[in-house]
C-alpha cells in the first residue's frame, strides 16, 4: 500500500489508529479496557461540565478502570458536541417525566436558544469565569431535572452497550492475534 506523504489523515484515520493502538493493544485487561469505555462514555452524557474529569477519576477508582481510556472517551463530550449529546436528553428526560408531573414546559425554541447560547464560541474561551458559571447555573436550574433524566438514561445505555462491544471485539482480537 502506497502512502502520500503530503495527505494528512482524516479524523477517521485518526480514530481507527486511536482504537487499534490504544485500546485493542492497551496493556491491561479486557474488563478493565471496556469498564474504562464504558464509564468514559456515561460520564460524557452527565450534564456536569466542569466535573466530567472530577467524576470520571473517582469512579474509574472505584470501579478498577483503566483510567486513560476513559479520560480519551469522556471527550465524546466538548464544545461542539454539546447540542447533539444534551438536546436529545433533554427531550427523552422531558418526556418521561411527563409521565409522572404534568406542568409547563419550555418550547423546543426556548430550550435550542438556551443551548445556542451556552454553546457560542466565544462562550467557552472564558470556561473559568464567573459568567459561564451562572449561565452554566441558569441553564441546569430552567432544564437540570429532564436532562439528567434523560442523560442517565442514554448515557447508561450507551456505556452498557460500549462495555459489551468493547469486551468482545478486545477479546477476539486478542485470540486471533495472540503475537501481539
Amino acid at each position: 500500500m502506497i502512502v502520500d506523504q503530503h495527505h494528512a489523515p482524516s479524523a477517521l484515520d485518526r480514530l481507527k489508529q486511536f482504537l487499534k493502538y490504544r485500546i485493542l493493544h492497551a496493556d491491561d485487561s479486557p474488563h478493565r479496557i471496556a469498564m474504562g469505555v464504558a464509564l468514559g462514555l456515561f460520564i460524557a452524557w452527565t450534564p456536569f461540565i466542569g466535573f466530567h474529569m472530577l467524576i470520571l477519576l473517582g469512579l474509574a477508582i472505584v470501579l478498577r478502570a483503566n483510567k486513560l481510556i476513559a479520560l480519551a472517551c469522556v471527550w465524546v463530550s466538548n464544545p461542539f458536541t454539546y447540542f447533539p449529546v444534551y438536546y436529545p436528553s433533554y427531550l427523552l428526560g422531558g418526556t418521561v417525566l411527563k409521565l409522572f408531573r404534568p406542568g409547563p414546559e419550555l418550547s423546543g425554541a426556548q430550550v435550542q436558544e438556551m443551548f445556542g447560547r451556552f454553546g457560542s464560541s466565544p462562550f467557552f474561551t472564558n470556561f473559568f469565569r464567573a459568567e459561564f458559571r451562572q449561565t452554566l447555573l441558569n441553564l441546569l436550574w430552567q432544564i437540570g431535572y429532564e436532562l439528567c433524566v434523560g442523560s442517565t438514561i442514554i448515557g447508561l445505555s450507551i456505556a452498557v452497550a460500549a462495555y459489551f462491544a468493547t469486551y468482545s471485539i478486545i477479546v477476539w482480537h486478542r485470540k486471533t492475534r495472540p503475537e501481539l
